[in-house]
C-alpha cells in the first residue's frame, strides 16, 4: 500500500478498515462467550453452526470453512463426537473421505446455540432503525459473497 498525504489525518478511529476490524472482534468475543458457557471451544461451535442436518460434509470441506488444518478438525470433531453431537462414517464413494454429520442431539444443541447467537449483540442491533438493519445486512452479505 503506497503512502498518501491524506493518510496522515486518517486515524484508527476514523478509518473503515480499522472498525470493521474492531466490529469484528467484538463479536468474535462475545462467541467465544457463548462457546465457553456450552463448555466448547469456539471452532467447536462454529463447526456445529457450519453442519445442517440431513446433509452431511467432508472433513474437508469443515477445514476449508474454518480456515484449518485438517488435524485441527479431527480434534475439534473428536469433541464433538464424543458429546453425541456428531456422526462421522466414511464416503460410500471414497473410503479415504470422512463425512460428518448432525445427530438428533447436535441438531437440538446447534438449535440452542443458534438462538444464543442470534440474540447475543441485539442489544447493540436494537440501536439501529429497521431500516439500517437492512442495509447493514445487505452490506454485510456482500462482503461476505
Amino acid at each position: 500500500m503506497k503512502y498518501t498525504k491524506s493518510m496522515e489525518k486518517d486515524t484508527l478511529q476514523d478509518n473503515l478498515n480499522w472498525l470493521f476490524m474492531a466490529a469484528s472482534l467484538r463479536v468474535k468475543k462475545g462467541f467465544m462467550k457463548l462457546a465457553e458457557a456450552a463448555d466448547l471451544t469456539a471452532p467447536q461451535v462454529y463447526a456445529l453452526c457450519f453442519l445442517e442436518p440431513g446433509k452431511p460434509m467432508s472433513m474437508k470441506t469443515m477445514a476449508n470453512l474454518l480456515n484449518c488444518e485438517p488435524s485441527n478438525v479431527t480434534a475439534i470433531i473428536d469433541r464433538l463426537f464424543a458429546l453425541d453431537y456428531i456422526t462421522r462414517q466414511e464416503d460410500p464413494n471414497d473410503r479415504r473421505i470422512k463425512m460428518i454429520s448432525l445427530t438428533e442431539q447436535g441438531e437440538k444443541f446447534k438449535g440452542l446455540i443458534t438462538e444464543k447467537v442470534i440474540h447475543y449483540h441485539s442489544e447493540r442491533l436494537d440501536r439501529l432503525t429497521s431500516q439500517e438493519k437492512d442495509q447493514f445486512k445487505t452490506m454485510l452479505l456482500k462482503i461476505l459473497a
